[in-house]
């Protein structure tokens, strides 16, 4: 009976020992548990790298200019003392006494300040229904610039643009020849002042990119905000729109420029120079109400410009916005194809990774 209860004893000896160590052994996971938690929290806490978000218009390079037209105005007075000093030269030629023998055996009469302001409320109308048009209407796909986007709210471009449409009201005081005798006069006229200013703004274009005083006093200005929109096709400074548009109407009128000539080109024109500024392809897009797309009527409404005399068309002018080489060209593509100018630009959609670094390259 002894060893039996000398046997029991050992054994509940041998089971705390175990229990002991166990315990001993949890409190030493537990402990060492504690250290690794306290550990972790004292790692600091690594972000995840964001995601490229898709960049936005406006460029930092707009930042401080004027946002409404009232101040633009104070700090661009060019933009009000500029047109009237041209007119008053132009309306100072007219009455030279040979200038003003030539005006009336022409049959020519001032184009006038009612019908150049019904032009240019037209413009400034045009440029903002057209802005709206872009923002409602088309899709993201047909964006040329598809890594950047549209920009909703362009203030100071929308500010620039109006003054120098506002400007237009210096044709009220250029002489224009009566209208067009018959629709081949028509044509012809307007063939041949299409591709007069087209050759002028090439030749006068590409001065102002490659000559360094040019490019700074003429069209830097222009090129401020590398990502199209349709209010960038006027936001010029003063001279620039002097040298590529309003000189050369003076040009076309002293040579006998038919009034209903003009007008079918200004605002024609006008609608085809925010369509190329826009930063979209639209050629293919159907437009309201009717069966035909905006490629179908620019083709109808270009009806001087026949054979060799392609138009240019968003994808190229857009290009030019985005690289300031080459496209030089105003509405044909010929010039530029003829002296190595010419790029055909991007294609609307999402730009591929080999052509992305080819553009980034360019």
């Amino acid at each position: 009976r002894r060893e039996g209860r000398r046997a029991k004893a050992q054994s509940r000896l041998r089971k705390s020992i175990t229990m002991g160590t166990q315990s001993a052994s949890l409190a030493d996971d537990s402990a060492l548990g504690q250290t690794v938690i306290e550990e972790k929290a004292e790692a600091p806490v690594v972000a995840p790298a964001p995601i490229p978000a898709l960049k936005f218009n406006p460029d930092d390079s707009l930042a401080g200019h004027p946002e409404d037209l009232d101040a633009f105005w104070r700090e661009h007075p060019s933009f009000i003392w500029g047109p009237c000093v041209l007119a008053a030269l132009v309306k100072g030629c007219t009455m030279v006494p040979q200038v003003a023998a030539y005006i009336t055996a022409n049959e020519m009469t001032p184009y006038g300040f009612y019908s150049a302001l019904e032009y240019t409320v037209f413009a400034v109308i045009l440029s903002y229904a057209f802005h709206a048009f872009v923002i409602i209407h088309v899709t993201p796909n047909r964006k040329l610039q598809d890594h950047n986007m549209y920009n909703q709210k362009p203030h100071a471009m929308a500010a620039r643009s109006t003054a120098a449409i506002c400007t237009e009201l210096v044709f009220a005081v250029y002489p224009m020849a009566p209208s067009s005798k018959s629709w081949i006069h028509f044509w012809a006229a307007t063939a041949a002042l299409a591709v007069f200013w087209d050759a002028w703004f090439y030749a006068a274009h590409r001065f102002a990119h490659e000559n360094k005083w040019a490019y700074k006093f003429f069209h830097k200005t222009h090129h401020l905000n590398k990502h199209s929109n349709c209010f960038g096709a006027y936001f010029v400074s003063y001279q620039s729109h002097i040298l590529l548009e309003q000189s050369v109407v003076l040009i076309a009128c002293a040579a006998g420029l038919p009034r209903d000539v003009f007008n079918f080109y200004m605002y024609y024109g006008t609608l085809g120079t925010f369509i190329e500024h826009c930063g979209y392809e639209l050629g293919s897009m159907k437009l309201p109400l009717v069966p035909i797309t905006f490629g179908q009527l620019s083709t109808a409404l270009s009806f001087y410009a026949v054979g060799f005399l392609e138009g240019v068309n968003t994808a190229e002018h857009d290009w030019h916005h985005e690289k300031f080489t080459t496209n030089y060209s105003l509405s044909f593509k010929y010039l530029d194809k003829i002296f190595g100018t010419y790029n055909k630009g991007r294609k609307a959609g999402p730009t591929p990774v080999s052509d992305a670094v080819k553009f980034k390259d360019c």
